[in-house]
């Protein structure tokens, strides 16, 4: 007899781990993929074994470096905006601006930039695996953050 409301792993799937991560206190890591923004790391890539990643992105200042137009070698790219607003541009989709409560899902090697965000931005990522690469347009490599190498050391999760 099977028991539906806890079936287990999924096929091939690793057993995952419990992982609280709470808001009083939290830190957020400076050396993520933006200078202009902060991040705080959830523990999705803990629990999952570097399967997802989760974090908090908030804008530290308007006066940061934009990236220009790059892809994250990723699986899919899910954000949700909780505060103020984002905008991006999309290779083959063009340009969104995002508000509130407005979510988007992303699939991964898409062709995008930041364009512009309000000051209170804050945002929901996840992304899938946890550690990727990142590419310029042009096919040159942009540095693994700081922030990003920590989370591959916890879980041995290899660079896609």
């Amino acid at each position: 007899m099977s028991n539906t409301l806890n079936p287990g792993p999924a096929k091939g799937s690793q057993e995952y781990r419990f992982v609280v991560s709470r808001s009083t206190g939290a830190e957020y890591e400076t050396d993520g993929l933006r200078e202009e923004f902060v991040y705080r790391d959830l523990g999705l890539a803990d629990a999952t074994h570097g399967d997802f990643h989760a974090h908090i992105i908030k804008a530290k200042h308007l006066h940061g470096g934009h990236n220009g137009l790059h892809r994250h070698l990723v699986n899919l790219q899910f954000a949700m905006v909780l505060k103020g607003w984002v905008s991006f541009y999309y290779a083959d989709h063009g340009e969104f601006r995002y508000e509130q409560g407005d979510t988007v899902t992303i699939p991964g090697n898409t062709l995008h930039e930041l364009r512009e965000y309000s000051e209170d931005l804050e945002l929901l990522e996840l992304t899938s695996p946890a550690v990727y690469r990142t590419v310029r347009q042009d096919g040159s490599e942009m540095p693994t953050p700081g922030q990003k190498a920590r989370i591959q050391e916890r879980t041995r999760a290899a660079v896609k």
